[in-house]
C-alpha cells in the first residue's frame, strides 16, 4: 500500500505526466489482455514462428552484409553505462537495429524507450555511418527510480547531433516526436509500453505513419497478444527473431 501511495504522489508532483496517470487508472477498468494465459499463448505463438535473424531480414527484402554494432562503440557504451547507479532494463538486439538501420539507409526513425539508450546507440551508429538521419526517442523517466540524468547515458556526444530525446510517456510522446519528424518515419523501434493497451494505443498511430517500404520493430512480442492479432488483422507479412529468450516482432510496409 505504502507503495502505491508513494507513486501516486510521484506523478501528483508531475503535472506533465497526468495523461499517462489517468490512463493507468482507466486501464483498471477495462478487459484485462494481459493474463498469465494470454502470456504463454503468445509465447507459442512467437516461438512458433521464429526464423534466423538473417532469414528474417531476407524475408522482409532487406539486402546486405550484416555484421551489427561495431566491439569498439559496445566497449564504450559500458564504460558510459558504469556511470549510472540505477538499474534500468538491458541492450536488446542492438545488432538488428544497427544492420536494419545502415542497410535501409532510413532518415526519420522513432523509438519508444530509451533506459540506458543501448537501442538509440545502435540506431545513431548507424546513422552517422550512413551520413543522414535522425531519430527522435520517447521515454519519460521510471517513477521513483530517480534516473532522469542517467536516460540514454551510453549515447557519446558525438553522435547526439543526430538525436532528439522527448522526456515524456507514449501519450502524448509519440504524436509529439512525429510532429518533430514532419508527419513521416521510415523506421520504428517499438520498446516502451509493453501492455495489450499500450501496443493497442501506439502501434495503429507509429505504423500508419511509416513511409512504403518503412520497417516496424517490436520487442517483447511474448508479453501478450497484441502483435499476433495485429499482423493477422491487417494481413501484414511478417518475421519474428528470438534473442536471450525473447521475441522481437518485424513488419514492412508494402
Amino acid at each position: 500500500m505504502l507503495n502505491k501511495i508513494l507513486l501516486v504522489i510521484w506523478f501528483i508532483l508531475r503535472p506533465e505526466y497526468y495523461l499517462h496517470f489517468f490512463s493507468l487508472i482507466k486501464r483498471k477498468f477495462l478487459f484485462n489482455h494481459d493474463t498469465i494465459e494470454n502470456s504463454k499463448k503468445a509465447f507459442e505463438w512467437a516461438e512458433a514462428n521464429t526464423i534466423p535473424y538473417v532469414d528474417a531480414l531476407n524475408k522482409l527484402d532487406i539486402k546486405g552484409e550484416v555484421v551489427g554494432l561495431d566491439n569498439d562503440s559496445i566497449i564504450e557504451g559500458r564504460k558510459l553505462e558504469a556511470r549510472s547507479s540505477v538499474k534500468m532494463g538491458g541492450s536488446g538486439h542492438i545488432h538488428l537495429l544497427y544492420d536494419c538501420v545502415r542497410l535501409l539507409k532510413v532518415e526519420n526513425v522513432i523509438e519508444t524507450g530509451v533506459a540506458y539508450g543501448w537501442s538509440s546507440l545502435a540506431i545513431l551508429k548507424a546513422l552517422s555511418q550512413n551520413g543522414l538521419g535522425k531519430l527522435f526517442s520517447v521515454d519519460m523517466p521510471y517513477p521513483r527510480k530517480k534516473n532522469e540524468n542517467d536516460v540514454g547515458i551510453v549515447v557519446p556526444q558525438n553522435l547526439r547531433k543526430y538525436w532528439t530525446l522527448i522526456r515524456k510517456p507514449d501519450n502524448p510522446g509519440i504524436l509529439n516526436a512525429l510532429n518533430k519528424a514532419g508527419g513521416e518515419i521510415d523506421l520504428c523501434h517499438y520498446d516502451s509500453d509493453k501492455s495489450w493497451w499500450g501496443r493497442h494505443y501506439a502501434y495503429p498511430i507509429l505504423w500508419k505513419s511509416l513511409t512504403t517500404g518503412g520497417l516496424f520493430i517490436s520487442d517483447d512480442i511474448q508479453d501478450n497478444l497484441y502483435f499476433s492479432e495485429f499482423v493477422k488483422k491487417n494481413s501484414l507479412k511478417f518475421a519474428v527473431v528470438e534473442f536471450e529468450g525473447k521475441f522481437i516482432g518485424l513488419i514492412r510496409k508494402n
